[in-house]
């Protein structure tokens, strides 16, 4: 059986490789989960009737949900691996989530508007879903040609901490996606942006984007350096991803329902921010 009391007795290394935070981490978590799951009870003292009992502890209920995560298997492996049902394993995971998305929380829009924020970077990443039975062609990429969910990423230059995580379909294009999603940044923000935001300046004057190349004629040394050097800044946000994507779950082919898609990354980014402070 796969459970806590074993597994924090293994290498720091290992335990960071296998569960995604370092052990301190997982019990900072714990720590703040316990705080949560108490301040529930006062609340609502109608959750605390009736006997419950488990065989799985807080900690082992947070490395079921954690493991999922990393490694995103089927819950029909996880529950075999702690030795509870299938639909019990779903039901930890479903509910360790929300405490996790809860304690996790990014800084979201306010921080975007801040004064301390002095540049920001944006990025689309893509994730493979499995092809949705409705609407196909919303979700289809012409770029990875195949259905997918893009997650834009908002990530400040300096601390390349991750401020807000919004998801759309595939189908979407990045500056479309910016536009929907009606973020707006301080006057004096820098924001560094790929290609795929050509017209950015239009919504934010303080933007950087790369200089297209236009028909008839190649660019200037000018330009093939504002460029290079424009690229030299947004490289930071690929680390960024990588770091997103040692979590599985936003890696694989997503299997889950589509309206669960945000709250996974924010999770994600939550976890992420952790593991980097």
């Amino acid at each position: 059986m796969r459970c806590f009391a074993v597994i924090s007795l293994t290498p720091p290394d290992d335990f960071l490789r296998d569960v995604g935070v370092s052990l301190d981490q997982f019990l900072a978590i714990r720590d703040q989960v316990v705080a949560l799951i108490k301040a529930e009870q006062t609340r609502w003292p109608m959750k605390r009737r009736g006997k419950h009992v488990s065989q799985l502890t807080v900690e082992d209920k947070l490395l079921l949900t954690l493991t999922y995560l990393r490694h995103y298997p089927t819950f029909q492996q996880l529950g075999a691996q702690f030795e509870i049902s299938e639909s019990y394993a779903y039901k930890i995971y479903d509910r360790y989530r929300r405490y996790l998305v809860t304690l996790l929380r990014l800084p979201g829009h306010k921080a975007l508007l801040a004064s301390g924020l002095q540049a920001a970077l944006l990025d689309v990443t893509e994730q493979p879903i499995e092809r949705p039975t409705h609407r196909q062609r919303a979700y289809y990429s012409g770029k990875k040609k195949r259905h997918t969910i893009k997650a834009q990423l908002i990530v400040g230059l300096f601390s390349l901490h991750i401020l807000s995580v919004v998801c759309g379909l595939g189908r979407t294009h990045d500056f479309t996606l910016f536009k929907q999603t009606r973020m707006s940044f301080a006057p004096h923000i820098e924001v560094y942006a790929d290609s795929g935001y050509q017209g950015m300046t239009g919504v934010h004057a303080n933007s950087i984007i790369p200089v297209k190349k236009p028909k008839g004629r190649e660019l200037t040394s000018e330009e093939r350096a504002h460029n290079r050097a424009l690229t030299k800044v947004r490289i930071a946000i690929e680390h960024v991803n990588r770091r997103c994507k040692i979590f599985r779950i936003v890696k694989d082919t997503y299997r889950g329902k589509h309206k669960h898609i945000g709250l996974t990354w924010n999770v994600i980014a939550g976890l992420v921010n952790l593991r980097y402070a």
